[in-house]
């Protein structure tokens, strides 16, 4: 018999209580165990700050679950077959599909997020980040995390060259980090580094990281599909794969990814400057999950340098004071960034991919995968399936019936091969 791949190890949530005879009101702390989990779903997207948890239970004997008004705490912790063990601490944020019966049996679909994300919500930030010349955007994000969320949670980043001196309009954290995102450039690395960071959440706690970061990663793990089993691997075996596309040119073109210009004019000594962007210069250079990849032929109708100019489709005009920043990357490239992470965004999310399996839930977010696929009748890897991927969202389901976890998995690319 093959063994489950699931294994509740822990479930707790506070429950708020009265004593009349003390007048007092406290929290009692409820357990509920495996039979009384009937279903699990777990999310995680590389877009989003925060994990999502929805649980559906049950209660035969005490009703409690009809006393839940949100905010409650709630502790989850669950293995699979390797002992890989995910363990979170979240609040009860909505309840639904409450049945109460006779005060005693009852069961509701519980939805929980991260205390973080409660906390968020509830503030907003009117000061100045960056004091002086300014400060790199990866430690603002630090400082929004620890100082403005007050959390705990480890904070993994890439380090970014771009330093930012700017005030807070009243915006929650969240905001504040999407906005500093765009605007944040890699540091070091070889070849030449593009604007765009990337802000998630998974069971590791918080990650801001470089999209040229993430797609120059090495390959964590290899996806077989539809090919034999071989052992001593940890290989992951599916039978389908559906892979989409979008790209969606209209938008692309209202936002200057493709050919725009940026009319600036600088307060520190008056000087104006007309700069340029090609999508046909950018993308040679850009870092990719394959690097031997090219833009299709009908993109050099947007023009470049080496096509002799061509004609803008956004104009845009920037009055700034660089002597506010310090000297560097971001003031020497700080009219191409916006542009840079427009088209850098719709290329890392240019391809999607999904595909379900029951197994072990150790991928992650972040990493990047193989696909392999062959040609039924040549044998070859089929190249327009067949690459590097990254993976973009993670979505767990367990149901009591079926006694299993099942993970679907949804990955990006790109660019083809």
């Amino acid at each position: 018999m093959k063994q489950s791949n699931f294994e509740l190890l822990d479930l707790k949530i506070g429950m708020s209580v009265y004593d009349a005879q003390t007048n007092e009101t406290g929290i009692i702390v409820q357990p509920f165990n495996a039979n009384q989990l009937m279903e699990l779903h777990y999310y995680e997207d590389i877009t989003k700050a925060n994990v999502l948890l929805v649980l559906k239970l049950n209660d035969s004997s005490s009703g409690l679950l009809g006393g839940l008004m949100g905010m409650e705490p709630m502790d989850i912790s669950w293995k699979d077959r390797e002992e890989n063990v995910i363990t979170y601490s979240m609040v009860v944020y909505d309840i639904q599909d409450r049945m109460v019966i006779d005060g005693k049996q009852s069961q509701a679909t519980v939805y929980c997020v991260s205390p973080d994300a409660v906390k968020n919500s509830a503030t907003k930030i009117s000061k100045r980040f960056g004091k002086g010349g300014g400060k790199p955007t990866h430690e603002i994000v630090q400082e929004l995390i620890s100082q403005e969320l007050k959390s705990d949670k480890i904070v993994d980043f890439d380090k970014s060259q771009t330093k930012l001196s700017f005030v807070s309009p009243y915006w929650d954290p969240y905001t504040i980090i999407t906005w500093l995102s765009w605007r944040s450039i890699l540091e070091g690395g070889s070849g030449k580094s593009s604007a765009g960071f990337l802000f998630y959440e998974d069971r590791e706690g918080y990650h801001f990281r470089s999209m040229d970061a993430l797609v120059e990663q090495e390959t964590t793990r290899v996806i077989n599909i539809n090919m034999e089993e071989e052992e001593d691997t940890d290989d992951i075996h599916i039978s389908g794969f559906t892979l989409s596309g979008t790209s969606d040119i209209f938008r692309g073109l209202n936002l200057g990814s493709y050919a725009s210009a940026t009319y600036t004019l600088d307060m520190k000594d008056f000087k104006y400057e007309e700069i340029p962007f090609f999508i046909n210069d950018f993308y040679p250079e850009m870092k990719k999950l394959n690097p031997t990849a090219d833009l299709p032929e009908f993109y050099k109708r947007f023009g470049g340098e080496e096509l002799g100019g061509g004609r803008p489709t956004r104009i845009m005009s920037k009055v700034m004071d660089t002597a506010m920043y310090t000297e560097g990357t971001y003031t020497q490239d700080l009219t191409r960034q916006l542009s840079q992470s427009m088209i850098r965004n719709q290329f890392f999310f240019n391809q999607a991919g999904t595909f379900d399996y029951e197994g072990n839930q150790d991928l992650y977010i972040g990493q990047v995968v193989e696909i392999n696929k062959m040609d039924p009748r040549s044998g070859d890897p089929d190249p327009e399936i067949s690459g590097r991927y990254i993976v973009g969202k993670i979505y767990r389901q367990f149901l009591t019936e079926r006694d299993t976890m099942t993970t679907r998995v949804t990955v990006y690319r790109d660019s083809i091969g």
